[in-house]
Parts: structure tokens; sequence; C-alpha cells
């Protein structure tokens, strides 16, 4: 994993919860390094770009993409 990757996360926790954060949410790494195995991430509305969370998530909640799969892509309403 690394700055600016595009993440999913994968595993629901109390913390992200609270956050607003919910599993098959995207996001973006933006630290350069983790953090006792953990990394900031800013999760961001898809159609809007509006941020939900900016908190940091354990390396094992994350899924790395190279790029947005098609059918993860939510429909505009």
């Amino acid at each position: 994993m690394k700055y600016l990757d595009l993440v999913e996360l994968i595993k629901e926790k109390p913390a992200y919860t609270k956050a607003g954060v919910k599993i098959g949410d995207f996001g973006v790494v933006m630290s350069e390094r983790t953090v006792d195995g953990k990394w900031q991430v800013v999760f961001s509305e898809f159609h809007t770009g509006k941020d939900i969370a900016d908190i940091m998530v354990d390396e094992e909640d994350l899924r790395v993409y190279d790029k947005m799969p098609d059918d993860k892509i939510p429909k505009n309403n």
C-alpha cells in the first residue's frame, strides 16, 4: 500500500462506523507510511467528492485497487 492508493473498506469496526464509514466505501490513502499498522484514508461520496471521513484504518481492513471496478460504481440517483 502506498500514498494515493485507491482503497475499499472491507471490515467493519466501531471507530469506522462512528466516523460515518461503512463496508464497501472507497477512499484514498493520504499517508506515505503506516503508523502502528494503520493508514490515513480520506473517504468521499462517489458522485459528489464530498468527504465523509479522514481516519486511520488498519491495513488488513482495506483492499487496494488499481482503478475503480465497474461493478463497484454506485448508480447516481
